[in-house]
């Protein structure tokens, strides 16, 4: 589909995280858009328009503007907002049953003192009676008037203005501070909003509240879940179209041989290894802890010791928590997803193509619930997860049980990835995966087309054909 010059169209992009920048502007979406005669303004967090667009990446000259994504400046503070948001939260996940919302509560609530605990106590006896449809609604509309109240909007409604955008598209499920603003924005000056939700786990573990004029999801699960929790939803409103995260797998360019991989991080020549994909603090505070004695216990191991280990940190963690784990081990390299290959503020696309190719090239990825098993199956690398929550000789402060949570439950029941529950369960699981990496290839394949949807490489042009589709749309 193809804008005519004498109906030009536009519309404003937020990209508040660096998985934004990488699904619109490295997956060819921004490229599709405009050739399509569409005008693309690019809302960027931590935008620095002193980086030339070479450095940045390629393809930000494409838009038509590029600009900061700007924080709504904070008024007063409105007591019992932050209350109110629990109790929502709350709700949400008792409405609907979702349970990975008591996992992450008692995870997050692990260190309360008595009067917090007493506190949630308070708030979850609330969430359970806000859960009627009017109370629950209610409090939504309550919640939105208080966040008014409290946040100055003027100078994200007047950027939205001086774009003014046909369309106004959600890269995220809503990043506060940064999205929600110009979402009420828009809402107010009559600007449709479509919000592409980014992750499998977003529904689930993730309280958004607002509702949008249109969707993009991965798959037709993802649609099922968001016409449950989201009545007010119909189907015309959603797009089906897989997650352009997936297409970098299926692209040459970023697929690197073998000897370039290892080069890249930095292994010799012939190195085996296996990836280790990291989680971040928040839920794996005790991780670090958790690779030293593995690397300890690989070079222990007859079958496992001329294996290296390389370990790939998470793109929101803090990168300096793993320093010291450098020098456990001759054969460990920490890998960073970004910043290695470009050293600039916004990832490259070489740094994309070290994901793939290091999962490509590994013998096994290993990890604690983490999103990277869905890459690893796409390119039909075994996957391995640690669970110690009963292993002795392991450290307690990892958020094991987030195998059981809505969105991960699934992959482990459908057998495309194996669990480890003891040191000996995980290093069988690694000779295995050496010895015969084809087990489970069937059972991969099935998680990957249950899961991430349609991965043929063109998501990011079904994307495309779904957006110009809605710009259509509204000048009807």
């Amino acid at each position: 589909m193809t804008i005519s010059s004498d109906s030009k169209r536009s519309i404003a992009i937020m990209l508040p995280a660096l998985d934004s920048i990488r699904n619109v502007v490295y997956s060819g979406l921004l490229e599709r858009l405009n050739r399509s005669g569409v005008d693309v303004h690019l809302l960027i967090y931590d935008y620095n328009p002193s980086v030339p667009d070479a450095k940045n990446g390629q393809g930000f000259s494409l838009a038509k503007s590029c600009q900061p994504l700007i924080a709504p400046t904070v008024k007063h503070i409105v007591r019992g907002l932050a209350m109110l948001k629990s109790v929502l939260a709350s709700a949400y996940g008792r409405r609907y049953g979702i349970g990975s919302y008591a996992i992450y509560r008692r995870w997050h609530d692990r260190d309360l003192s008595k009067w917090e605990r007493l506190r949630r106590r308070g708030i979850e006896i609330l969430g359970t009676l806000a859960q009627p449809h009017l109370i629950y609604t209610g409090l939504v509309r309550l919640f939105d008037r208080l966040y008014r109240r409290q946040n100055d909007l003027s100078s994200i409604r007047q950027q939205l203005q001086e774009v003014n955008p046909d369309l106004l598209c959600s890269t995220y499920y809503v990043m506060e501070p940064y999205e929600r603003g110009y979402i009420d924005c828009a809402k107010d000056l009559g600007i449709p909003v479509i919000n592409e939700i980014m992750s499998f786990d977003n529904l689930t573990s993730k309280t958004n509240h607002m509702v949008y004029d249109y969707y993009l999801v991965w798959n037709q699960g993802m649609q099922d879940q968001l016409l449950r929790f989201y009545p007010q939803v119909k189907p015309n409103q959603i797009s089906i179209t897989g997650t352009p995260q997936f297409d970098f797998h299926l692209r040459q360019d970023c697929n690197w041989k073998r000897d370039e991989t290892l080069e890249r991080l930095g292994l010799p020549p012939g190195a085996k290894y296996f990836l280790y994909a990291a989680g971040s603090a928040s839920l794996t505070p005790a991780e670090p802890a958790l690779v030293t004695r593995l690397a300890e216990r690989m070079q222990a191991n007859d079958l496992l010791h001329g294996y290296w280990l390389v370990v790939r940190l998470h793109p929101r963690d803090d990168w300096s928590r793993w320093e010291p784990v450098r020098s456990v081990s001759n054969r460990l390299v920490l890998s960073k997803p970004w910043g290695a290959e470009s050293g600039v503020v916004y990832p490259a696309m070489a740094d994309q193509a070290r994901l793939t190719s290091s999962l490509a090239h590994a013998k096994a990825c290993i990890n604690i619930a983490s999103t990277v098993s869905l890459d690893a199956a796409i390119l039909d690398r075994p996957v391995i997860g640690i669970r110690f929550d009963q292993e002795p000789d392991a450290p307690r402060e990892i958020l094991y049980e987030e195998f059981d949570t809505d969105h991960y439950r699934p992959l482990v029941e459908s057998g495309g990835l194996r669990l480890a529950y003891t040191w000996e369960d995980l290093f069988i699981l690694m000779i295995e995966a050496i010895k015969n990496p084809e087990r489970d290839k069937e059972e991969r394949l099935h998680m990957v087309s249950k899961e991430c949807g349609m991965v043929d490489g063109k998501a990011a042009e079904r994307v495309a054909c779904a957006l110009l589709g809605y710009l259509e749309k509204v000048h009807l």
